[in-house]
């Protein structure tokens, strides 16, 4: 995975505040740091161990429940190394995982490895004083990954979490469904991608698995995708970010006009379908296309092997896109105050090295790690997902990264925004002008 190390060094949108992966938690409102381990915790990760005849059980929680079997593997391979330390892997609800990690941290009961979001939704629960701060003396390994990584999971310059997991978004497709109909190859302009999508309609198909239901996975795998390969570069971000234009931008009408013309290929009364029912959709081969990213090959996989999966990036306007979507995913951090830091610490400088992050890359189909010593990936369709950004500018998806202060947030407001207009009939421009007029408290 040279490439992803390629693509964080490139990436040009300023990595300083958010979140991903299901949706985030406010920003922080203050600079309160989290201390870092103490002297006889912080002891050199790489040489601790669980010393003695006892094994020390390690509790990792997350919100990956899909990943549960991937996880539990990649672990023992940790424990045949240590063989002292025994990692369980204890995963919440993707929509509960939140609320429930920050009332574990405040009564004493958290995790002693913790899955960390990236940017504003991290540094909140860093800011609370319970996660351990990660040094190049107790994370050695943290040495080999690149500032535009670790960027993505710190606060004010100090590390919370080992970089674990990148994905790419854009559009997984049912390859059998796709030969039905006579597609021989993946759309690159908007247009070949609704001229595909009246093909499958026509030939009794549903095109697309999608709806408008459900807030982050309008903001983060619908609209984010289709804007990236709508500007083509992160300068466009850069621009919107430093308050330089706005969302009546005609990149951000163009975007919302796209969305527009696809929903006529989503189900019936998708205003009213959410993410889950779009996945289950595509996964049970009721639809031909699905918008998403490479983290769903893990479930996919698992749950149905004989679905011949493909994916591509979501379509350029007028040529092929010069952009495509990316999310900082996944981090792992540990609890400050939990009673087997030293060993917590052991597992994260594992994973942080070559061998960790191949055993999550591998095994965890769909998630990338940044680390540039990491380059097996075993997987035919994970090396599809990530081929998908040769050639391209990776852009971190929208509004993740800042515009997350006050409400609403932009993930909340660009959801309202399209169901709005898909309800309403309102016109992308006056969507625009509305979305505006939701953000304006950041461009004050």
């Amino acid at each position: 995975m040279k490439k992803l190390l390629a693509i964080l060094l490139t990436t040009t949108m300023v990595l300083s505040l958010a979140a991903c992966g299901g949706g985030a938690a406010p920003a922080a409102s203050g600079d309160a740091a989290a201390p870092a381990a103490s002297a006889d915790a912080a002891a050199p990760a790489a040489e601790a161990a669980a010393s003695g005849d006892d094994v020390v059980t390690l509790k990792f929680t997350g919100w990956r429940v899909e990943d549960t079997n991937a996880i539990n593997a990649m672990n023992e391979k940790f424990s045949a190394q240590y063989p002292n330390i025994k990692v369980v892997f204890e995963p919440q609800a993707a929509t509960e995982y939140d609320t429930y990690l920050q009332t574990s941290l405040s009564n004493g009961t958290a995790a002693d490895i913790i899955m960390m979001r990236s940017f504003s939704g991290g540094q909140t629960v860093y800011s609370s004083g319970k996660i351990a701060t990660l040094t190049p003396e107790n994370v050695p390994n943290l040495a080999d990954f690149p500032d535009s990584a670790l960027n993505a999971w710190a606060d004010n310059g100090n590390s919370f979490a080992v970089p674990s997991g990148m994905t790419m978004e854009g559009v997984h497709y049912n390859k059998k469904i796709f030969a039905d109909c006579g597609i021989t190859k993946t759309p690159e302009t908007v247009a070949e991608f609704l001229e595909d999508c009246q093909i499958i309609k026509d030939k009794g198909y549903l095109p697309i698995a999608g709806g408008v239901a459900e807030a982050w996975y309008v903001s983060e795998e619908i609209t984010s995708s289709i804007l990236m390969a709508t500007i083509g570069s992160g300068d466009w971000v850069k621009k919107l970010y430093d308050k330089e234009i706005d969302f009546t931008d005609p990149a951000y009408v163009t975007m919302l006009q796209t969305l527009k013309d696809i929903t006529p290929y989503y189900p019936d009364f998708y205003e009213g379908v959410g993410y889950e029912e779009s996945q289950q959709l595509f996964i049970a081969e009721q639809a031909a296309m699905y918008m998403s990213g490479s983290f769903e090959l893990q479930y996919f996989t698992e749950t149905n092997p004989d679905l011949e999966l493909g994916c591509f990036a979501f379509p350029g306007q007028d040529a092929a896109p010069k952009a495509i979507n990316f999310t900082a995913a996944v981090g792992v951090g540990a609890y400050a105050d939990s009673p087997h830091l030293e060993e917590a610490l052991t597992y994260l400088n594992w994973l942080a090295s070559q061998e960790g992050g191949e055993a999550y890359a591998n095994g965890v189909l769909g998630f990338f790690s940044p680390n540039p010593k990491v380059t097996k990936l075993e997987s035919p369709i994970a090396n599809e997902w990530n081929a998908l950004s040769n050639g391209k500018e990776t852009i971190h998806m929208l509004g993740y990264e800042t515009m997350t202060a006050e409400a609403p947030d932009y993930s909340t407001a660009v959801a309202d925004t399209v169901y709005k207009m898909c309800t309403e009939n309102m016109s992308a421009e006056d969507a625009a002008k509305y979305m505006q007029d939701q953000m304006s408290w950041y461009f004050k």
